[in-house]
Order: C-alpha cells, then sequence, then structure tokens
C-alpha cells in the first residue's frame, strides 16, 4: 500500500478543486487548496506540501509566477509541482498533466511521490 501524500491544489475553478478533492481524499490523500498563487504560496510555506497541483492561467499570481518564487524558497524548492493546464507552456519546467486529465497517471505520479517522501 502506497503512503498518503499531503497535496496542494491550486485552481481558480472551483469545479477542479472541488473533484480533485473528492478524488485524492477518497485515495487516502490529505488536499489543502488555495484559488490563486499568492493564497497557494502562503498555504505551503506555513505547512510544506508533498505535491502541489498547480493550474497556470489565475488571478492575482498565476502558476508561472507561482512557480518562479517557490524556486527560490529553500523550504519549497524540491517540492513536486505538476502543472494542470489546457495548454502545453514550454516555458514551465516540472511535472505537467494536460487537461482532460487522465486520473489514473496523476493518481500514479501522486504514489511515487508519496512513497518516495517515506523516511
Amino acid at each position: 500500500m502506497s503512503q498518503r501524500a499531503t497535496v496542494l491544489v491550486i485552481d481558480d475553478d472551483p469545479d477542479t478543486v472541488e473533484t480533485m478533492r473528492d478524488i485524492l481524499e477518497e485515495e487516502g490523500h490529505t488536499v489543502v487548496s488555495a484559488t490563486n498563487g499568492l493564497e497557494g504560496l502562503e498555504l505551503a510555506a506555513r505547512n510544506v506540501p508533498d505535491l502541489i497541483l498547480l493550474d497556470l492561467d489565475m488571478p492575482v499570481m498565476d502558476g508561472r509566477t507561482f512557480l518562479d518564487v517557490i524556486r527560490n524558497v529553500p523550504a519549497l524548492a524540491n517540492v513536486t509541482v505538476v502543472v494542470l493546464s489546457g495548454t502545453t507552456d514550454t516555458h514551465v519546467t516540472c511535472e505537467s498533466v494536460q487537461k482532460p486529465l487522465r486520473l489514473d497517471t496523476l493518481l500514479g505520479l501522486i504514489d511515487r511521490v508519496a512513497d518516495s517522501a517515506t523516511p
């Protein structure tokens, strides 16, 4: 059995957040959510997640800016970030899962991250 992960979902679409929360909590993971990059950064700084699911196009602080910021925060620099996007962005260098999302791909990635975080 895989370890459980704390996943931070950062997306301004409430339906996406609700869907991710339902799926991930059913799998036993803990989910924290934010509606923009700034809110996500504040949450991540308070409690470092195992994995971040990140939308790129959001108000206040978009996903690209969020990525630039966390790469310079030592406690967050090594957190796995998975970009959930409807488009391919060649300027983003992290895991990427295009929408529509393949659930088995996402859950497999989360399991790998959770297992690698085990001491």
